[in-house]
C-alpha cells in the first residue's frame, strides 16, 4: 500500500484529494492548522491528521518523521498547504499579508519538498506542488499570491534539475479558478466568467481536481512537469 503526505489537508483541494487517494486505497497522512472540524471529518474517513504549521522546519520535519515511522516508505507528497489574501491593490498590502502568504505558499512549500527529498532520495517518490494560474499569468490586485505561486512553478523547476539523475520526481500543478471557499468572495458569475474564458462551460470543483490528481499519479510522472489543470496551458 502506498503511502501519501498530503498538506492542507483539511479543506479544499487537500481535503478532498485526501478523501479521494485513501478511497482509492493510500494510506493518507494529512495536515492541518486551524481547521480543526475538517481534519476531525477526515479521520472518520480513516484519514490519518496530524496539526503541522508548514511555516515551521521542525513542525514540517516531525510530520515526516512520524509518517515514515508509521508507515515506512513515503510514496507521494502532495504540498498543497496554501492562503490567499483578500484582493487588494499591492499598495495597499500589509506587511503581514505579504510575510504570511509568502511563508506559507512559499517557504511552506520550500520546506514541505526538503524534507521529502530527504526521505526519498534513496528509495525514491513523488513530489506533486500545487500552484495556480496566477503563478503563470500574473494577477492584478494579487500581486503577493502571484509571486508566491510563480516561486512554486520555480522551486519545481530548479528541484527537477537537481533531482534528475535520482529516482525522486518532482512536478507541479497550475490550477486555473477552482471552486472552493478560497473563492468564496467572488460571486458565481464572477467564476463563470473566469473560467469561460479558460475555455471552460462550468467551474471545476476541489474533486475535480482530485480525480486528476489521481489519474496523473496512477499514469506516473517523468519529472519537471508543470501540468496546467483547468486553464489554457501557454
Amino acid at each position: 500500500m502506498k503511502t501519501c503526505i498530503i498538506t492542507g489537508a483539511s479543506r479544499g483541494i487537500g481535503k478532498q484529494t485526501a478523501l479521494k487517494l485513501k478511497k482509492e486505497g493510500y494510506n493518507v497522512v494529512g495536515t492541518y492548522l486551524n481547521s480543526s472540524d475538517g481534519a476531525k471529518e477526515l479521520t472518520e474517513y480513516g484519514v490519518d491528521i496530524k496539526r503541522c504549521d508548514v511555516r515551521s522546519l521542525s513542525d514540517v520535519t516531525s510530520l515526516f518523521d512520524y509518517a515514515e515511522k508509521k508507515y515506512g516508505k513515503i510514496d507521494v507528497v502532495i504540498a498543497s498547504a496554501g492562503v490567499s489574501p483578500k484582493q487588494k491593490p499591492f499598495i495597499d498590502a500589509t506587511e503581514q499579508e505579504l510575510l504570511d502568504t509568502v511563508n506559507v505558499n512559499l517557504l511552506g512549500t520550500a520546506y514541505t519538498n526538503k524534507l521529502a527529498v530527504t526521505k526519498m532520495l534513496s528509495s525514491g517518490g513523488i513530489i506533486l506542488n500545487v500552484s495556480s494560474v496566477f503563478g503563470v499569468t500574473g494577477g492584478s490586485c494579487e500581486v503577493i499570491y502571484s509571486a508566491s505561486k510563480t516561486g512554486i512553478v520555480g522551486l519545481t523547476r530548479a528541484l527537477h534539475e537537481e533531482m534528475q539523475y535520482s529516482s525522486v520526481k518532482v512536478a507541479c500543478l497550475t490550477l486555473g479558478l477552482i471552486d472552493t471557499d478560497m473563492n468564496s468572495h467572488l460571486s458565481s458569475q464572477e467564476k463563470l466568467d473566469f473560467c469561460s474564458e479558460m475555455g471552460l462551460d462550468k467551474v471545476p470543483t476541489a474533486s475535480d481536481v482530485a480525480s486528476e490528481i489521481f489519474s496523473i499519479l496512477s499514469s506516473g510522472l517523468s519529472g519537471g512537469e508543470i501540468i496546467p489543470l483547468f486553464m489554457k496551458a501557454d
